[in-house]
């Protein structure tokens, strides 16, 4: 626990942006970050939030201040459809995640290994149990969430744990899984970004992000 009380404390004390703290009845700690305004939202419980989580968050935060504004996961373009709209920046949040794992694993690698270790036993029936996968392409399934969830998982635990615990793995979720490890989760670059995010894309059959610059910032559809 010390070094996460520490690390909250650091990445809290080096934002730059403003941050706005709103007290929720929610059970666990969520926030966003908006470029335009440079200012970042935190969700707090009004119960003690789980502490991990919280500097989840804050890296998440850090990461939107020094990375280009599609980083941040708030706006697409292009897209008329709430559910699609949905799904989209989903998979631009999935894709970020990628690289918040390896920013918590520098700073306190005992608890994001045990996080880890925890989601990997609680994914392992589904890593290995091969099941047919049906795209709806105007809304983000819970079988598509709960697969990038999984699929982000087993990447992790190759990677950083060193560990394969697949024997039969599910075809879409190893897809996806794979996606996620063609970039180096501790270079946080735009390219490398995208990549991910259009790996998982091609996994799941979604078309792919075409980004454009517009003065100064990025346009996605």
């Amino acid at each position: 626990m010390p070094c996460l009380e520490d690390a909250i404390a650091a990445v809290r004390g080096s934002l730059a942006w403003a941050v706005e703290e709103m007290p929720s009845d929610a059970d666990v700690a969520e926030g966003w970050s908006n470029p335009d305004t440079r200012t970042h939202v935190f969700v707090t419980p009004r119960q003690p939030a789980k502490r991990f989580e919280v500097l989840a968050d804050l890296v998440r935060a850090s990461l939107c201040e020094h990375m280009p504004r599609l980083f941040s996961a708030t706006k697409v373009w292009g897209v008329s459809l709430h559910g699609h709209a949905v799904a989209r920046k989903h998979l631009l949040r999935a894709a970020r995640d990628w690289f918040v794992d390896a920013a918590l694993r520098a700073r306190c690698p005992e608890d994001f290994d045990a996080a880890l270790s925890l989601a990997l036993a609680q994914a392992g029936p589904r890593l290995n149990t091969p099941r047919p996968f049906t795209l709806d392409r105007y809304n983000l399934s819970q079988d598509e969430r709960q697969r990038l969830a999984d699929a982000h998982t087993l990447a992790a635990a190759r990677h950083f744990l060193r560990i394969d615990p697949t024997a039969t793995p599910d075809p879409t979720t190893a897809a996806l899984a794979e996606a996620y490890a063609a970039a180096d989760p501790a270079q946080p670059t735009m390219p490398a970004f995208l990549a991910v995010a259009n790996g998982l894309c091609a996994a799941l059959g979604r078309r792919p992000f075409t980004p454009e610059p517009r003065k100064g910032y990025w346009m996605v559809s």
